[in-house]
C-alpha cells in the first residue's frame, strides 16, 4: 500500500471518530455536542408529548437537525474510508487481515449511520433517560405516539434495505471467491452474508408490528 493511501486511510479513520459531531455544531449549531443533545432532550420529548399531535417542532426538531446532520457526516465519511480500504486491499497481498476486519467495521458504520440519517428521531430514542422512556410510553394512543410508531417502523425499514441489500452483495463476494478457490475468502463472506440476512429479516417482523416492538425498546 502506498504511503499516500496509508496517510488517507489513517485520516478518514480519525475523521470517522472525530469529525461527525464538530462538523454537526458547526453546520447546525443548537448544540455544543452529542452531550448536550442528550442532556436537551428530556425536555424536548416532553414538550413533543404536551403538544401531541405529532408535529417535530420546537426543540425537538432542533434534535432531530443536528443528529440528522452527524449521521449524514458520519456515514458520508464511513462510506470514503471503506473506498478506500477497498482500493487498498485490491493493492496489497499480504497484512489482508487488519484491513479486511477495518473494512467490515467501515460497512458496519456506514450502514448504522445511513439507517440514523433516514430516520434520526427513531435514532434519539436510544439516549432517552428511563424517565423520558416513560413518559414517551405514557402517551401511548396519542397522535405524537402513533407518528412516532409511523418513524420507527421507517428507521427498520430502512436496515431492512441495506442489510438485504449487503447480504446480496456479501453472497456474491462469496461466490466469486469460491470460484477462484479462495475457501477463507468465500467461508468469510458467506458467513457475514448470514448474519446481515438474519438481521434483515428480524427487522421486517418489526416493520410489520411495529408499535409492540417500539414498547418494547422504550421498556427496556
Amino acid at each position: 500500500m502506498t504511503r499516500t493511501l496509508t496517510l488517507t486511510t489513517a485520516a478518514l479513520t480519525a475523521s470517522v471518530v472525530l469529525a461527525p459531531e464538530l462538523l454537526a455544531s458547526l453546520l447546525v449549531g443548537d448544540y455544543a455536542g452529542v452531550g448536550a443533545l442528550r442532556d436537551a432532550l428530556p425536555a424536548a420529548f416532553a414538550q413533543h408529548w404536551r403538544a401531541g399531535d405529532g408535529a417535530v417542532t420546537g426543540e425537538l426538531a432542533d434534535a432531530v437537525r443536528y443528529w440528522a446532520t452527524f449521521h449524514v457526516v458520519k456515514a458520508l465519511l464511513a462510506g470514503a474510508l471503506l473506498g478506500a480500504l477497498v482500493v487498498a486491499l485490491g493493492r496489497v497481498r499480504r497484512g489482508r487481515v487488519p484491513l479486511l476486519a477495518l473494512a467490515a467495521l467501515a460497512a458496519v458504520v456506514l450502514i448504522a449511520n445511513v439507517q440514523g440519517a433516514v430516520a434520526p428521531l427513531s435514532s434519539l430514542l436510544s439516549m432517552l433517560s428511563s424517565g423520558a422512556a416513560d413518559a414517551a410510553l405514557a402517551s401511548a394512543g396519542t397522535p405524537a405516539f402513533s407518528a412516532l410508531v409511523r418513524d420507527f417502523a421507517i428507521y427498520h425499514l430502512a436496515m431492512v434495505v441495506l442489510a438485504g441489500g449487503a447480504t446480496l452483495a456479501l453472497a456474491w463476494l462469496a461466490l466469486r471467491a469460491g470460484h477462484r478457490g479462495r475457501r477463507a475468502a468465500a467461508g468469510a463472506a458467506a458467513g457475514a452474508a448470514v448474519l446481515l440476512g438474519v438481521v434483515a429479516l428480524a427487522n421486517v417482523t418489526t416493520v410489520a408490528d411495529p408499535e409492540p416492538a417500539l414498547v418494547g425498546f422504550l421498556r427496556g
